[in-house]
């Protein structure tokens, strides 16, 4: 990256999906172990969707916030600031030893961690219109290089050190993040003085692109499929270790490999895709691939782990790499021409808030039967799929987005 600013904000946005990742093969079995011991009155399983939900659920409050902050103060204050909190919430994880220290170590990284709006306002600022969606793009890569990496190298310190080892790694890092940018990264807004934003502007505006033809059957859609990936994504770490005895190096690497299909079918093959099939035929065929691999996770015997499981990780980067790209270009497509960024900062929010709803009624279904979650996953894809064909229909009459 010839811009060091660019690259500064790839690793800002690159290490906060890391930490986020390296505590996803840990933080399920480590939160049930600490509920259990805590005698709180809820269910353990259900008590890790509240765990696992509340990072979410605070960077969906707050990531439109900062944004409107870094428009009234700067971007280089918020982004420094988030960081830094970034840092805290990894140290408390660190030495989280109560069920409660571990929650409040969430809620301070989902908070750290709400500095998305504001990445995406300082690369507004510092491109032309030509070359924004490429450097937007970016901020895609840092995501999913972060996921890709995370996970297997928060299996490994924990095996090697415990949780100690992956809170300071991450909070090391979120340091280091903070001494780069306090030195290379310039204030990009010069017209500082936006408005002031309450959270309830985030809800209005998401009711508001809800009501919009179109846009709102792929808010929707986007929502779901999110919903019930992330189901799979906090319960499969409990799952792999209670009924097949994977360890956390394990559960890591598993998770790796489903962020390196996905971004080999992302980076390599939605060219293909799109040139062959269209958009609208990716998102109508992700979501049946998507409840397939869903459904699959659960079923093997031990001795047919590993084989079904390469193909359900197979199953959801494919729908992973199909429903993405499809729905965020269609969501632009679709999009009045003065409000894209608006909506596809829309699109984000639902994603946050899908994060957070879908690990709690993951908890509920798992502490009832531990294949529910990925059943009902593979359910919801299948009203997802019912939806895509009928925009399917609604779609097909428009060149521009077939």
């Amino acid at each position: 990256m010839k811009d060091k600013r660019i690259a500064i904000l790839f690793l800002t946005i690159f290490i906060d999906l890391l930490g986020f990742g390296i505590v996803i093969p840990i933080l399920p079995n480590l939160a049930k172990t600490l509920a259990v011991d805590a005698s709180i009155s809820m269910e353990p399983d259900v008590a890790v969707g509240f765990v696992a939900a509340v990072f979410s659920a605070i960077q969906f409050l707050f990531a439109p916030l900062f944004g409107a902050l870094s428009d009234r103060i700067g971007r280089r204050p918020v982004i420094l600031g988030s960081v830094l909190v970034n840092a805290a919430g990894y140290a408390v994880f660190g030495i989280a030893g109560n069920f409660f220290i571990l929650l409040l170590s969430r809620v301070i990284s989902g908070f750290g961690s709400a500095n998305i709006s504001a990445a995406q306002a300082y690369i507004a600022d510092i491109t032309d219109a030509k070359d924004r969606a490429k450097k937007m793009g970016i901020i895609g890569a840092a995501f999913g290089l972060g996921f890709v990496f995370g996970p297997p190298i928060g299996g490994w310190l924990f095996e090697l050190g415990g949780m100690m080892y992956v809170g300071f790694f991450a909070s090391a890092l979120c340091t280091i993040n903070f001494i780069l940018a306090f030195f290379m990264l310039p204030e990009s807004n010069t017209q500082k003085g936006g408005v002031r934003r309450k959270p309830s502007d985030t809800f209005k505006g998401m009711a508001k692109a809800w009501s919009i033809d179109i846009i709102g059957e792929l808010l929707l859609i986007n929502f779901i499929y999110i919903s019930a990936f992330s189901m799979m994504q906090i319960n499969a770490s409990i799952l792999w270790k209670e009924h097949y005895s994977l360890t956390p190096a394990e559960i890591g690497n598993i998770f790796g490999i489903i962020g390196i299909f996905s971004a080999i079918v992302q980076g390599g093959l939605i060219g293909v895709f799109q040139k062959k099939f269209g958009l609208n035929r990716m998102l109508l065929w992700g979501c049946p691939v998507a409840g397939l691999g869903l459904t699959l996770i659960p079923l093997p015997s031990q001795e047919w782990f590993y084989p079904v499981q390469i193909l359900a990780i197979l199953f959801l980067a494919l729908s992973n790499g199909l429903l993405m790209p499809s729905i965020n270009s269609l969501v632009s497509l679709h999009s009045p021409s003065n409000a894209q960024g608006s909506m596809l900062g829309i699109l984000q929010s639902m994603g946050s808030l899908a994060r957070a709803i879908g690990p709690v009624i993951s908890g509920f279904l798992y502490a009832q039967y531990y294949q529910l979650p990925y059943f009902a996953g593979g359910f919801l894809m299948l009203i997802t799929f019912i939806m895509a064909w009928l925009l399917f229909k609604k779609l097909k009459v428009q060149p521009q987005s077939i």
